[in-house]
């Protein structure tokens, strides 16, 4: 069976969950599609995110500074859940895990 795309795949991942943030969805992408974990990967997969939540598919629960960051280049974390609209959309479109 061929992989879903990697859009479909964190609404997937997020239909399972109450929520998650963006650091937890980037780790299971890389390691689900065998990618790299620089910045082109990790940026791409935050992106999608962005282009999610922006679509009205996915909601934004809360942000808060990375702890592991340094004074001065610190990193903001996200926090996503999908929506009903996005669950609505993801039956349409038969990317939804849910009983239909």
């Amino acid at each position: 069976m061929a992989k879903v795309h990697i859009k479909g795949r964190i609404l997937q991942l997020l239909e399972r969950a109450d929520s998650l943030w963006d650091h937890e969805i980037r780790d299971v992408i890389l390691r689900e599609y065998r990618l790299d974990g620089g910045p082109y990967w990790s940026g791409t997969i935050r992106m999608t995110l962005t282009d999610l939540y922006a679509g009205g598919l996915i909601s934004h629960v809360k942000s808060q500074i990375d702890p592991n960051t340094a004074p001065g280049s610190e990193k903001l974390l996200n926090c996503y859940r999908l929506n009903a609209f996005g669950r609505t959309r993801m039956r349409q479109t038969g990317l939804s895990e849910e009983l239909q």
